[in-house]
């Protein structure tokens, strides 16, 4: 039998953390994390009925998060549906919006999740992401119903900048320039009154600049404009 002594357990315990340090590390200077979904490279596989499904669930989201006075506004893959159709983007299977921790901090958290319940929607935190995740609440027939992320984003004061949290982030350095995976943007993308764009059938706040967030989020491909494949984009 293994035996395992307080200091074997520590040794593996900072082994792990050393091999995870220097593989995310790796990621960093070979290139930005895997992600297909953040360059738009996608075939449009969402039906009239599904995505019509997303933007009723994003519009309830929205009015649960201006009944708590939170500041949200669009962002990553929602934000480019507005700026390009002032609609969804027809190949997404969910919306976000980008929510300030030190405003949720503000709120205890028992009292915020019940009121999404008791609007008959699912939501769960996924810590090491830094995102809430909202659901509706009705029989679902489907296996992967449409869903809204609320990206959770921390003021850096010292670096005049907003940056991710979740604790897959927290074992990374802090500076923004080192990481790329806080997906940083400076603070003045969120002062004073912030405008109102159209998605759909209503008007969201979106940072100042317009695509001004973009620049921060696509640093590798902002500025094109990506053809998507069997899509219809009118």
């Amino acid at each position: 039998m293994l035996r395992f002594s307080l200091y074997r357990v520590v040794v593996l315990l900072c082994v792990g953390i050393i091999l995870y340090t220097a593989i995310r590390w790796f990621q960093i200077l070979v290139g930005r994390e895997p992600d297909s979904s953040r360059h738009f490279q996608h075939t449009c596989n969402m039906t009239e009925p599904y995505r019509h499904e997303l933007e009723r669930l994003f519009e309830r989201v929205h009015r649960l998060l201006l009944q708590h006075g939170l500041t949200h506004f669009l962002c990553y893959g929602t934000l480019w549906g507005q700026i390009r159709l002032a609609k969804m983007l027809p190949w997404r299977e969910k919306a976000e919006f980008c929510v300030l921790n030190e405003e949720l901090m503000r709120h205890e958290e028992a009292r915020f999740i019940r009121n999404f319940y008791a609007n008959e929607l699912q939501i769960h935190y996924l810590h090491a992401e830094g995102i809430y995740r909202v659901f509706a609440n009705e029989p679902i027939a489907r296996r992967a119903p449409p869903y809204v992320d609320l990206v959770v984003f921390q003021l850096d004061e010292a670096q005049g900048m907003y940056k991710r949290v979740g604790w897959k982030r927290r074992l990374l350095p802090p500076h923004c320039d080192w990481t790329p995976s806080l997906e940083c943007f400076p603070v003045n993308l969120l002062q004073g009154t912030l405008p109102k764009r159209p998605l759909g059938r209503l008007f969201y706040t979106v940072p100042m600049g317009g695509i001004e967030l973009q620049k921060y989020h696509y640093p590798d491909n902002w500025w094109k404009d990506v053809k998507v494949r069997n899509c219809n984009l009118h």
